[in-house]
């Protein structure tokens, strides 16, 4: 019995010496990824995997709310957030207290858009028309200052519990509810089938979206007025009253008006879940975000000028 005892002990001791510590590019790895940076960030864990999958990297994910995948971060039981929108004081404070090592980066900037279908002849809108829709002060498409001959309700889709819609809250209702009647879709990718199959609706998704669908909704050009008083992103002078889409040279030059930050958080500066972090904020990775149509956040690239 003793022989058998001393046998199990050496084979135990010799299993954990055997066992590989993690690494920046092995390990696993599990992280939510919000619903409206979806198809950027599993582009990013696909080619990341094929560059590491072999050296052990094992990354899951789930697609969830941005408020999920903050709440996960912060209460520990997430290595890595991917956020459109930063931390709040409050949720930094209860990370740093449990994780010395917490870092945040901005990875790349997109835009919430407003998309139409083809063959809806409106194309501009101004950040207080939207404003005005999304509070339900105007409900028809002849209310609009556009010369365009679009009548009938406006029927605004979006997706359920989205960070989009919740984004326009913040920035044009300044945290005020949204009261106009919104038809609730299950995802973005569903917002935009919805538009694609009403000729006199409105969408509200996120950029990366409607660039990976390939649809055939048409953006919006927006415009900042003189009335939105915003100061996240200011524009210059020149821009104000004039429309632009959301092309990324426009994102960067702040001429775009529904620009948003998305935020990396990571907790340690040695395991997979920094290894992924970094990956994204490399050139390699940067270039994955220019190609989704989408404002690289850490390299400086030369951006040419969108088609007038």
């Amino acid at each position: 019995m003793r022989i058998f005892i001393y046998s199990a002990l050496i084979i135990l001791f010799l299993g954990c010496g055997t066992e590989e510590k993690e690494t920046t590019t092995r390990g696993r790895l599990h992280f939510i990824i919000p619903e409206s940076i979806a198809p950027l960030m599993i582009n990013e864990v696909e080619i990341f995997l094929k560059l590491y999958k072999e050296n052990g990297a094992e990354i899951t994910y789930t697609i969830a709310s941005i408020e999920t995948a903050a709440s996960q971060f912060v209460q520990d039981t997430g290595r890595i957030a991917f956020l459109p929108r930063p931390l709040t004081e409050q949720e930094i404070e209860i990370v740093k207290a449990v994780s010395p090592n917490f870092n945040e980066l901005i990875v790349a900037y997109d835009g919430i858009v407003i998309v139409v279908n083809q063959k809806n002849e409106f194309s501009r809108m101004s950040t207080t028309e939207i404003q005005k829709i999304i509070s339900g002060k105007i409900t028809r498409w002849e209310q609009l200052s556009s010369t365009m001959p679009v009548r009938g309700t406006i029927k605004i889709y979006c997706q359920d519990s989205s960070d989009d819609l919740e984004f326009l809250r913040h920035r044009l209702l300044k945290d005020a509810n949204v009261t106009a009647k919104i038809n609730k879709t299950l995802s973005d990718e569903q917002t935009i089938q919805s538009v694609e199959n009403d000729p006199i609706s409105l969408g509200i998704v996120a950029l990366n979206w409607v660039n990976s669908a390939k649809s055939q909704v048409k953006i919006i050009e927006l415009g900042r007025t003189k009335e939105d008083a915003d100061t996240s992103f200011m524009p210059p002078p020149e821009a104000i009253g004039k429309y632009y889409s959301p092309h990324p040279a426009y994102i960067h030059l702040n001429y775009y008006p529904l620009k948003r930050a998305i935020y990396l958080y990571t907790r340690n500066n040695v395991d997979l879940a920094a290894g992924f972090g970094t990956y994204v904020a490399t050139s390699e990775g940067q270039k994955i975000i220019l190609d989704h149509g989408l404002l690289p956040g850490t390299q400086k690239i030369k951006l040419k000028s969108a088609q007038p």
